[in-house]
């Protein structure tokens, strides 16, 4: 667990350094560029690493971070033994989202962790956000293949006009033993309050690897929404008013009972 925790903060870290690409924010849409994987070129075997692996539009990336294509052949290896073993990957018919597209992010071709990251710029959103009346909702698809634990994880930091920390909030793929080690993506979801003085959301995708010939973490149909809170209506205000009332009227005939 220590080392899967320092795993995390590594690649928080590490994606925090790099010049990410920054995008503008507009209510009621998703903020996260190129969360389905779809734009650019999805690596068809699964074995791409360095400067093989297909350009990623919207992110910037560390280790050996890649897109791959549902239905990937996958490929062969020899071991230490001698004996040559086949790397499988997700299929076209793996649990996951029905629009799915071709492509799905892939932790990567080798036995490391990696990343991806990209910022979001949110001063177009200031008053809403500054009113309280500013909510988030952040979603995936995110899994993992057979028995094996590498865990994708998407972070998103909130930060003030100075770049400091204003808030935190995160979703994570099941491990093997909770999606019962079926290969397969499975949606993940949180949601809260944009913490006011928000200025710019950081997003960090980061795929650790335990064990195995590549990194197995999957994720695909990333999406972060910031809706404004209705004000209320004449109706529902009526509602309180005599939600109010008759609280108070029943508390009173209690009090002569």
């Amino acid at each position: 667990m220590n080392k899967l925790c320092l795993s995390l903060i590594a690649g928080l870290a590490s994606s925090f350094l790099l010049a990410q690409p920054t995008h503008a924010a507009t209510l009621g849409q998703n903020l996260i560029v190129n969360g389905d994987a779809e734009q650019g070129l999805g690596d068809s075997i699964g074995n791409a690493v360095g400067a093989d692996i297909p350009f990623i539009p919207g992110w910037t990336t560390t280790g050996n971070f890649s897109v791959l294509e549902y239905g990937a052949t996958g490929f062969e290896f020899t071991n230490g033994l001698g004996n040559v073993v086949r790397v499988n990957l997700p299929d076209v018919n793996v649990p996951g989202p029905d629009d799915r597209g071709k492509n799905l992010f892939f932790g990567g071709a080798s036995r490391a962790s990696s990343s991806a990251s990209q910022s979001i710029d949110v001063n177009s959103l200031a008053s809403v956000i500054d009113a309280g009346k500013a909510v988030f909702d952040l979603s995936g698809w995110l899994g993992g293949y057979d028995d094996d634990d590498d865990i994708a994880t998407l972070n998103i930091t909130f930060l003030g006009q100075t770049n400091q920390s204003l808030g935190i909030a995160n979703i994570s793929a099941p491990n093997a033993a909770e999606r019962n080690n079926v290969t397969g993506l499975f949606l993940r979801e949180t949601n809260g309050f944009v913490p006011t003085g928000t200025r710019q959301i950081n997003v960090v995708l980061n795929a650790n690897h335990t064990g195995g010939r590549v990194n197995d973490s999957y994720a695909d149909n990333l999406s972060l929404v910031i809706t404004q809170v209705p004000e209320p209506t004449i109706s529902s205000l009526s509602l309180l008013i005599a939600s109010g009332f008759m609280t108070r009227k029943l508390r009173r005939s209690r009090q002569f009972n």
